[in-house]
């Protein structure tokens, strides 16, 4: 058994990977998390396969679960022995190492909530289960292309700061669920444009609904050009890592990353590439701002027969000139929820 005062599930689980002993059929190589219900220690365990296991010890009158509706994880109890004797544990176990990442996640909230309240250890254990559920038995998506991944990189990096100012900011982000634009709350939207490319600020634009303003919501848009693998930057596993420290809620910001096409089970791939962001701009699109909505087309409308318009867009070209640097903590804040004083609408 080891134990550290100062651990994450993560490093508690590499600790025991990196021990020289493997633990035969039936054992459990153990990693003291320091918590305590009123049975005894929670511990993190590997077995003798290599999976990775939360084991809470409950009372010897404990009624068995078998809970294995899941294909990824299940919850179960048994009674393990070691130097105290014999004890009953409920069994938290990932059951497939490919979700080793996902179920990291799962077991920081599972232990997240016994230090709130170690009383409920099967409740915890079972609605923590229940809620991520729907994310452990999703079909391994397809790769991201490395176009793709510059632009999920580039809305998280605005996340980031949104999630800063609040973590419940995250609701802002409504990219993943096929809204219109990348950001969205009463009074303001945000547009995220990313490129790779260091000799031009040309971006495409999907539809002549992409860059049409909702409502009476101010839109803006952020172009970025990033740089790939430099002597520093920032991994899509950092910036996430990022995100959680500011609070957000695991399963709602790994359900988001689902639908956009990023499985966590990819983890080690998306870590071989580094973004630096070395330029931004950021832009009301408004008036001059070069682009196509339907007004576009008045008075006769967009001709018939034609449908499925792209087009793209070359802001070095642009009459609209980019807005002040500091306007776009103000955009951040109002994706927060931030508002003016004195005013019901957004900071911006």
């Amino acid at each position: 058994m080891t134990s550290n005062s100062q651990w994450s599930a993560e490093d508690g689980w590499r600790q025991l990977e990196l021990a020289s002993t493997v633990p035969t059929q039936g054992e459990f190589r153990v990693f003291d998390t320091t918590l305590h219900t009123v049975q005894g220690a929670v511990l993190l365990a590997l077995d003798a396969s290599g999976l990775r296991h939360v084991l809470v010890p409950v009372g010897d009158d404990f009624q068995p679960v078998h809970d294995r509706r899941s294909g990824g994880v299940h919850l179960t109890t048994h009674p393990l022995v070691d130097a105290a004797g014999q004890r009953q544990f409920l069994d938290l176990a990932c059951q497939k190492q490919h979700l080793n990442g996902v179920f990291t996640h799962l077991a920081d909230e599972v232990l997240a909530a016994l230090r709130e309240n170690s009383d409920r250890p099967f409740q915890t254990c079972r609605e923590t289960l229940q809620r991520w559920r729907e994310l452990l038995d999703r079909e391994m998506p397809t790769i991201l292309s490395m176009e793709a991944l510059c632009g999920l990189f580039g809305e998280l990096w605005h996340l980031a700061r949104v999630a800063e100012i609040d973590p419940l900011g995250i609701s802002a982000w409504q990219g993943p669920h096929g809204a219109r634009h990348d950001f969205t709350v009463a009074g303001c939207a945000l547009e995220v444009k990313t490129t790779i490319r260091r000799d031009e600020w040309k971006f495409r634009v999907h539809g002549l609904k992409q860059l049409e303003k909702p409502g009476d919501a101010a839109l803006y848009l952020c172009a970025m050009r990033l740089e790939l693998n430099g002597a520093s930057g920032t991994t899509v596993p950092d910036i996430l890592q990022q995100i959680l420290q500011a609070g957000v809620d695991r399963r709602d910001l790994l359900g988001r990353l689902s639908l956009a096409g990023y499985d966590m089970r990819d983890e080690a791939h998306y870590r071989q590439f580094r973004f630096d962001v070395i330029d931004l701009r950021t832009y009301e699109v408004a008036g001059s701002f070069p682009r196509l909505i339907e007004p576009s087309f008045e008075p006769e409308g967009v001709p018939a027969g034609v449908s499925d318009i792209h087009y793209t867009i070359d802001l070095a070209a642009s009459p609209t000139p980019p807005l002040q640097a500091n306007f776009l903590g103000r955009v951040h804040a109002g994706l927060a929820g931030v508002r003016d004083a004195g005013t019901s609408g957004p900071a911006v």
